[in-house]
């Protein structure tokens, strides 16, 4: 129970990291939920998944294989927001990864 909410913490980090800036520029809900459920969902698969022994590089490829869907749905309606997505991705992931080894013991 305690790696499931240290996980849930862990995402819930990433999302509001991730969507803070997106309320502050008053985008669509619909945006900022799918973002903050993206991120909940990745907190608890980046710490399960081990793709690569390395915590952050495992982070940041379980990341960026996640939001592929979204930037391919994103990239026909706003050209511009795929490479944020992208920088964000790979950061918040690559933290997630990185807190979720240091954090979480097996």
């Amino acid at each position: 129970m305690k790696k499931i909410l240290l996980s849930l913490g862990l995402g819930l980090a990433a999302a509001v990291i991730d969507v803070l800036p997106m309320v502050i520029r008053k985008l669509d809900k619909s945006y900022i939920f799918s973002a903050l459920f993206v991120w909940i969902a990745l907190g608890l698969i980046i710490p399960s998944a081990e793709l690569i022994p390395i915590g952050w590089l495992n982070g940041l490829t379980i990341a960026l294989l996640c939001v592929l869907p979204v930037i391919c749905l994103v990239f026909k309606l706003d050209r511009a927001a795929v490479p944020v997505m992208l920088v964000s991705a790979a950061v918040l992931g690559s933290a997630v990864g990185f807190f979720g080894k240091l954090l979480i013991k097996p």
